[in-house]
């Protein structure tokens, strides 16, 4: 949503304290915890100043009176344009028709007879040194293309001819240089291999019973039932969307309708910190430096810092608000409140109790609890009007 704010992804999406991830919805960065490298604010300068560590989490609650940051417009009873939720036949036909275009190619499966050159055999294998199984040595289901050479010499060529159906033993040596494994080369090797079925002819995709049958493992077993089920499931989700837009634009009318007295630069810090910090981390883990990633952007370290920059202080406004309207309204949670919460988050994160109030303060666990209450204060009391209106 519009609203949410730096902490709300991080614990629905982390399990460790190491965890990270961006949420588009918001434009707004988790409490990115890895340990790579922090930075300081630099407008202007196009210099970047690597930290020692993460900043330490900065709350719109950790500030003075709010009243000094910014004052309330009209937050209740906001007008918003109402989605229309009805999901039509030929939505759903369509729908329908472009998964049979996007689903991969299946094929008939023949039990019967035998493996032959060129044939691609289904077969689970597992390899076997010295009576250990060893790593990359097996598989389940995998298509193998007899006489392509993906294997090892020997592999292939043992299951031609053989029955289809069957499971074979083959004693193998891996050859003397074994480029994708050295400690291999030379080495004696048991493979026992089953072979599943041999690939016929490709059947085409229609939409029939026979596909979806196929496509959903069994779960629906006709065309009719399918299309029943995907209707209930585009309405769901067309009425979710609908419900985050109205709260998004009522957000967007509050903020308009807020003034803003001055900024709030310890919070524009920290969330410029940690948009920062974010992006270092994730191009750490793909090995990537700034300048290599700025260039594949097509941007340059004054217009990313600019961006990001632009980003700390848009979510400070909107930590601001929260915090305005949490207090005007007595939105607070209440110590019940916040230990159910707390229970909630740590299910839907598949975390424990115990494991949340470790990695996550207090005052971390409140804001998400914070912010969920003034969405829902808004979705309450936003009202909904025609778009004719």
């Amino acid at each position: 949503m519009l609203i949410s704010l730096t902490v709300i992804s991080s614990l629905a999406a982390c399990g460790t304290k190491d965890a990270q991830e961006t949420t588009k919805a918001s434009e707004t960065t988790t409490e990115a915890e890895s340990e790579l490298a922090e930075t300081e604010r630099a407008e202007g300068t196009g210099e970047t100043v690597t930290a020692a560590e993460m900043p330490e989490y900065v709350s719109a609650f950790d500030l003075g009176d709010i009243s000094e940051y910014v004052e309330l417009g009209e937050y209740k009873g906001i007008e918003v344009k109402a989605m229309d939720t009805e999901v039509t036949d030929e939505e759903v036909e369509e729908e329908l028709k472009s998964q049979v275009e996007n689903t991969e190619p299946s094929y008939e499966e023949i039990r019967e007879g035998t493996v032959a050159e060129g044939n691609v055999a289904n077969i689970d294998f597992e390899g076997k040194m010295n009576g250990e199984v060893f790593q990359g040595g097996t598989g389940k289901n995998f298509n193998l293309t007899i006489g392509s050479g993906q294997f090892i010499p020997g592999f292939e060529e043992g299951l031609v001819g053989k029955t289809i159906g069957d499971t074979v033993v083959l004693d193998l040596n891996f050859p003397e240089q074994y480029s994708p494994n050295p400690d291999f080369s030379g080495k004696a090797v048991e493979f026992t291999v089953t072979i599943n079925y041999v690939q016929g002819e490709e059947i085409p995709n229609e939409l029939n019973d026979a596909f979806v049958e196929r496509t959903t493992d069994g779960q629906y077993k006709t065309v009719e039932e399918y299309r029943t089920y995907m209707k209930q499931e585009m309405a769901k989700s067309r009425t979710e969307e609908a419900r985050v837009g109205k709260v998004n634009a009522a957000w967007e009318k509050v903020e308009a309708n807020a003034t803003f007295k001055k900024e709030a630069e310890e919070l524009i810090q920290y969330n410029y910190d940690t948009q920062l910090y974010q992006v270092e981390s994730m191009l750490s883990m793909y090995g990537m430096d700034m300048e290599s990633y700025l260039s594949a952007m097509g941007t340059t370290q004054e217009e990313f810092q600019k961006d990001i920059t632009e980003y700390a202080e848009q979510s400070a406004r909107w930590q601001l608000l929260v915090r305005a309207i949490v207090e005007a309204e007595g939105l607070e949670p209440a110590d019940e409140e916040y230990e159910s919460g707390l229970e909630r988050l740590a299910e839907e994160t598949g975390m424990t109790v115990e494991a949340m109030k470790t990695n996550y303060s207090e005052t971390m666990i409140k804001d998400i609890l914070r912010q969920e209450a003034v969405q829902d204060l808004l979705e309450e009391t936003a009202v909904e009007v025609s778009a004719e209106g």
